[in-house]
């Protein structure tokens, strides 16, 4: 499972690109947004990890557990996968403090682990 995101200051709505499947609960902050598949959302940040941490908050508001960057480390928890414009967020200079501009695309992969 992944959510995609695309940087888009310009404001143009589009599923371009973007996977056909998709799970229930990724509209759960945005249910209106769940006919058209695309949800358009503004961020006070301007870096990778505020996006996170912001995409994390609207998660939490409706009880859903997401929650990519990891308070006790302050990094990517091992159940994700972060990468910016196809570069995984390890290989960034600033890592998760890179300041993301139009037409970036973040990609966030869950690791999903069946514990039994």
């Amino acid at each position: 499972v992944e959510l995609r995101i695309k940087i888009n200051p310009r404001g143009e709505m589009t599923r371009k690109g973007l996977p056909y499947i998709v799970m229930p609960w990724m509209f759960a902050p945005w249910p209106e947004a769940r006919e058209k598949g695309v949800v358009e959302i503004a961020i006070k940040g301007e870096t990778l990890r505020e996006l996170l941490v912001e995409l994390s908050d609207q998660y939490k508001r409706v009880n859903v557990d997401f929650e990519p960057v990891n308070p006790k480390t302050n990094d990517v928890d091992f159940d994700y996968d972060v990468s910016l414009s196809g570069k995984n967020y390890i290989g960034l200079s600033k890592g998760l403090d890179t300041k993301l501009r139009g037409g970036n695309e973040v990609v966030i992969k869950m690791n999903w682990r069946w514990d039994g």
